[in-house]
């Protein structure tokens, strides 16, 4: 049993405590760029709460809202210009995993020359801005890891920067922010968290430290998620659902993701889906071409799932996964096809080279490694 733990990040959880951001942040500079999206933010007042807690402390600071839902390399770059002709001293990211992310492309592209497409590809960086992050959904876990993913717009490619550098000094993790999230994001931002837990469970990168905050997260979003969609201003079910996520962003900090996200990223790349939509419309596919080679961690995510398995061989425990993941996506409505995202037998090929070529690092984390004719079967039984 050989594993290593790594999690430099503080985390300051519950109701209220956007407040302190100014407080925490103090110690980081005189000058911050909040990255935001172009609306919810404001509307939801968030950002005058963040703006007073920063302007009680001294400090300073200006609005980057350009942040789109899957946000492109462009847009890292051109936050990245700002931040530098303005002296920042800190990046902030309010809003949901887009948000975050972006802060944290921005941070990492204000102190490295050249494209921020060269490491994504796995050029090493020297440095970034510190990173201040305060998640705003039940999603992405991105302010408990050190990924920060982004499509380029000239090829498609959407993939994950990952640096050391990128680990938020502290982020906050406030329910009362999720309180206003609409039902349809609850649900695409909640499954996600479902499938980041389970991914990091059953991927080739799994270890024991994560196996169980994976489960544990895979149980609560179980619990709690159509709770979140159906009753949004109750926040019990949002802070179960806050906490399963910022557990499932930890697990895929160290355990990583694998193919469901591989084949997922690609529908986003090309078609700009909604991540968590990506993700479910794949997985049933997905899942049953894994269950043969890992049956054992299935059986366990059947049983995280709330399934009864006593009296069941492993392979039936291992399919009840399939069925119970089903139930859990029709109560809350997330798209469980592809072809809902209008994409046909036409689209097959080209999407399954594009996940093959370009996807490789999440392919090979699968418990089955799928070949190029397993992408396209995969693609196929999931329209």
């Amino acid at each position: 049993m050989n594993f290593e733990f790594f999690m430099p990040s503080r985390l300051i959880f519950g109701a209220g405590k956007v407040k302190e951001v100014g407080a925490n942040a103090k110690d980081l500079g005189k000058k911050a760029l909040v990255v935001t999206g172009k609306s919810s933010a404001k509307k939801a007042g968030f950002l005058d709460t963040v703006a007073e807690s920063l302007e009680d402390q001294h400090i300073e600071w200006l609005l980057f809202d350009e942040v789109e839902p899957n946000p492109l390399t462009t847009t890292v770059e051109r936050g990245a210009k700002i931040a530098r002709e303005n002296g920042v001293d800190f990046v902030i990211g309010l809003g949901g995993g887009s948000a975050m992310d972006t802060a944290k492309g921005i941070a990492f592209a204000a102190l490295n020359e050249g494209s921020v497409n060269d490491y994504i590809a796995g050029k090493p960086g020297k440095d970034a801005l510190p990173i201040v992050l305060i998640t705003t959904t039940a999603g992405t876990g991105s302010e408990a890891n050190n990924y920060a993913v982004f499509t380029n717009p000239n090829t498609k490619v959407k993939k994950s920067l990952k640096s050391p550098k990128i680990y938020a000094r502290f982020s906050i993790i406030d329910p009362e922010l999720m309180l206003s999230v609409p039902r349809n994001v609850t649900a695409s931002t909640g499954i996600d968290v479902f499938f980041h837990a389970m991914e990091a469970y059953i991927g080739r990168r799994s270890q024991p430290f994560t196996d169980a905050l994976a489960l544990e997260a895979i149980r609560l979003v179980a619990e709690n998620l159509k709770g979140a969609c159906e009753h949004g201003e109750d926040i019990r079910y949002r802070e179960r659902m806050a906490w399963a996520n910022t557990l499932a962003g930890v697990a895929i900090n160290l355990s990583g993701t694998c193919g469901i996200h591989g084949l997922g990223h690609t529908l986003s790349g090309f078609y700009n889906v909604a991540h968590g939509e990506s993700l479910s419309a794949v997985s049933i596919a997905f899942m049953r071409f894994c269950i043969p080679e890992a049956p054992g961690k299935f059986a366990k995510v059947a049983e995280a799932l709330g399934v009864d398995v006593r009296g069941l061989t492993l392979a039936e425990a291992a399919e009840k996964s399939v069925e119970a993941l089903k139930d859990l996506m029709d109560s809350v409505k997330v798209p469980e096809s592809i072809s809902a995202f209008g994409i046909t037998e036409k689209d097959i090929d080209m999407l399954a080279e594009h996940a093959f070529t370009w996807l490789t690092h999440n392919l090979e984390a699968s418990p089955k490694i799928p070949t190029l004719e397993d992408v396209k079967k995969i693609y196929r039984e999931s329209l």
